[in-house]
Parts: C-alpha cells; structure tokens; sequence
C-alpha cells in the first residue's frame, strides 16, 4: 500500500491473513522495520482478521460484490483488498466445512 515501486507494497494483507511462507513472513518483517509507510499498513489493517472470523459466508461472499457506492467514497485500492479479504475468509470457510466434513464421516 505504500509506494507501487516498493515490492512488499501489497503484501500487508496477506501477511495478516497468515498467507506468507515462513520465509516471505521474516521477509516481510524484516522489510517493515525500515518502512514505517508499510508498518502504518499493518497497524491500520490490523483487525481485519477478527473482522472477517466474525463473518457467515455469506457475508463474505457479499464482500465480492462490486462497490456499489460513488468511487469517491472507497478508494479503490480499499475496496480490491476487502474483496481480495473476502475472498479468502470464503475460501477458509470452505475449507474448515470440508476439513469437519472429513473429519466426521471417519466417525
């Protein structure tokens, strides 16, 4: 989110979602140390995941809808990373149901 030159600029996110390897994870952070404009990122977005735990999917699923309101009121790069963050609490929905569906039939 900081500056389009800077490689780890859209890494934030899924950092916070636990999507890095272990070593793009100590990359990341390393990287944070001496960019505070990335550093402000995760402190901004820093609930996003207990946010999206709280979800059903089909709320997530309703943050993959277009943004329906003016372009103004949700800057662009917001809205594709809460799509992005939507899509991921859906696929880890999808994932924890097939993961109980799998563990219950061996019952």
């Amino acid at each position: 989110m900081s500056n389009p030159a800077d490689a780890y600029h859209d890494w934030d996110v899924a950092y916070l979602l636990g999507s890095l390897s272990p070593a793009e994870r100590r990359e990341f952070e390393n990287h944070l140390v001496s960019c505070p404009v990335c550093a402000d990122n995760i402190s901004a977005l820093a609930g996003i995941p207990g946010v999206l735990s709280a979800l059903s999917p089909a709320q997530a699923a309703e943050l993959m809808d277009p943004v329906t309101t003016p372009a103004t009121a949700v800057p662009r790069r917001l809205a594709r990373r809460l799509a992005w963050a939507g899509w991921a609490a859906a696929g880890a929905a999808a994932g924890a149901l097939a993961a109980r569906w799998w563990w219950s039939k061996d019952s």
